[in-house]
C-alpha cells in the first residue's frame, strides 16, 4: 500500500498560498504605482517578470518533489488568489464615497 505524506502536502500547499500571497501582492502594488510610473509600460513589465521569475522557481522546487507536492502548491496558489479577491472586494464595499447622493 502507497502511504501519502500529508505533513508534506500541507506544506506544499503553505507554500502554494504563500507563493500566491507575493504573486498576487505584488501585482496589487504594481497596479497601485502604475499611474505615476514615468514608464510605464517598462515598470509592469519588469514588476510581471520579477513576480513570474519568482513563482515559477518556486514551483520548479516543489516540481522536483513530485506531482502530488506540485498539485497541491498549485491549489494554494488559487486559494491564495480567492481569499486575496474576498479581501479587496470587501475593502472596496466599505470605502464608498461620502459625497455621492441618490438621485
Amino acid at each position: 500500500m502507497i502511504g501519502t505524506d500529508l505533513t508534506g502536502l500541507g506544506m506544499a500547499l503553505a507554500a502554494g498560498a504563500a507563493l500566491g500571497a507575493g504573486y498576487f501582492a505584488g501585482l496589487w502594488l504594481t497596479v497601485c504605482r502604475l499611474p505615476n510610473a514615468s514608464s510605464p509600460y517598462r515598470f509592469y513589465g519588469l514588476s510581471l517578470l520579477l513576480r513570474l521569475t519568482l513563482v515559477l522557481g518556486g514551483f520548479y522546487l516543489l516540481a522536483a518533489r513530485g506531482y502530488g507536492e506540485l498539485l497541491a502548491a498549485g491549489v494554494g496558489f488559487m486559494v491564495s488568489r480567492q481569499l486575496w479577491l474576498i479581501a479587496k472586494r470587501s475593502r472596496a464595499g466599505q470605502s464608498a464615497p461620502a459625497n455621492h447622493k441618490d438621485p
